[in-house]
């Protein structure tokens, strides 16, 4: 191999554990056809006639069918036509194994949605070059789509990153001389339901000032600065800040931080956001009836990550609203007690750090999970 076309170390056609259906009523074929494939990487299930391949596709489909034509029940080819109706050959491939091999059965396979076709006796080398196309095919789609739907979003989010950023400067002006205005009429209110009145005006003033700055720190892109960080200490501090707010809401609070931590490359002031927001979060979900909030920080056995997991015991968020909890503007809080742009902004600054935050919710409590890498990685931005 010339030096200028080095061989990758990771081939494109190389098994990812894909799972591979085989619908073969010759046991000994599904036999010799599941060998194959198992020791090269691939998960395999069998089905032993139409009937029972249907279930398995009624159960999710496999990333790949190899499908025997002459089936009892229910043929090869009608199984064929019936994936069809439910996935595209990019979404399921279909190879047609068989020992029918003139040009009327090749053209009824293929007219039927099947992929690919294989003709018995089959060469086991062939089979595993024309498995690994198709599926080296549908990763190649997917990652495709992946990319499209990361970029629609980006797309998505700096649009409204605009919008919100010129909307945030356009309702500070007014509020400003609104709240003016109120704190002179106050001075000269004549009653106290006046003065009752006008507090109600201030206080309103307040929260769209709150709105107008969670709507200028979704849309602004601060300078970072990324430091070497003990995930742990920033924890600590952060707790520290909430810690009266906490024992007023009869949060009973347990902490396990190990002693020596890998450091991340991050930024402390970010970081130290995204957990406020969660333990904000945790303290309205627990309020006024006390309750559990365990906070943890743990790295894995390799010290390549470090993962902070904040749970509590308060009612489970939703299951229609869980897909959307990191969503823009999306909260289950009442009107007057959130925006909706906390944890949104907390999934761009940790995805920014090349980490990742998740969210698990049921009867036992609710769990938001963040992970940093250790490596140091690039600067939001570049």
């Amino acid at each position: 191999m010339s030096e200028d076309f080095p061989v990758p170390s990771v081939r494109l056609d190389e098994p990812r554990g894909e799972h591979i259906l085989i619908a073969e009523d010759d046991p000994a074929a599904a036999r010799i056809l599941r060998q194959i494939l198992q020791q090269i990487g691939y998960r395999v299930t069998v089905a032993e006639d139409g009937a029972q391949a249907l279930r398995a596709l009624d159960e999710g489909p496999p990333d790949l069918l190899l499908l025997d034509w002459m089936l009892p029940g229910i043929s090869g080819l009608e199984i064929c036509h019936q994936a069809r109706e439910r996935w595209d050959p990019l979404s399921l491939p279909i190879l047609m194994v068989t020992a029918k091999t003139d040009p009327e059965s090749v053209y009824a396979a293929f007219d039927a949605g099947a992929s690919d076709y294989v003709a018995k006796p089959f060469r086991g080398a062939e089979l595993r070059a024309r498995i690994a196309a198709h599926l080296r095919t549908k990763r190649m789609v997917e990652e495709r789509r992946r990319m499209e739907d990361h970029l629609r979003e980006r797309d998505r989010l700096s649009t409204l990153g605009l919008l919100t950023s010129g909307v945030a400067h356009d309702l500070n002006n007014p509020l400003a001389v609104i709240s003016a205005h109120a704190q002179i009429l106050m001075r000269r209110a004549p009653d106290e339901g006046t003065s009752g009145q006008l507090r109600e005006i201030l206080d309103a003033v307040e929260r769209c000032r709150r709105i107008a700055g969670d709507l200028l720190g979704f849309a602004r892109r601060h300078p970072v600065e990324r430091e070497p960080l003990d995930l742990g200490e920033v924890v600590r501090a952060t707790l520290e800040l909430r810690r009266r707010d906490m024992e007023l809401h009869g949060l009973r609070t347990t902490v396990s931080i190990p002693g020596a931590l890998p450091r991340v490359i991050a930024d402390r002031h970010q970081m130290q956001q995204v957990f406020l927001n969660i333990v904000v979060n945790a303290e309205q979900a627990l309020a006024g009836g006390g309750g559990r909030f365990d906070v943890a920080v743990e790295t894995d056995a390799a010290r390549e990550a470090v993962t902070v997991r904040f749970t509590n015991d308060g009612p489970p968020i939703p299951a229609s609203a869980l897909p959307h909890i990191f969503d823009p503007f999306f909260t289950t809080k009442p009107e007057d007690e959130g925006t909706g742009l906390g944890l949104a902004i907390g999934r761009r600054i940790v995805q920014e750090h090349g980490g990742e935050i998740t969210v698990t919710s049921d009867a036992a409590g609710t769990t938001f999970t963040v992970r940093l890498p250790v490596e140091a990685m690039a600067v939001a931005g570049d």
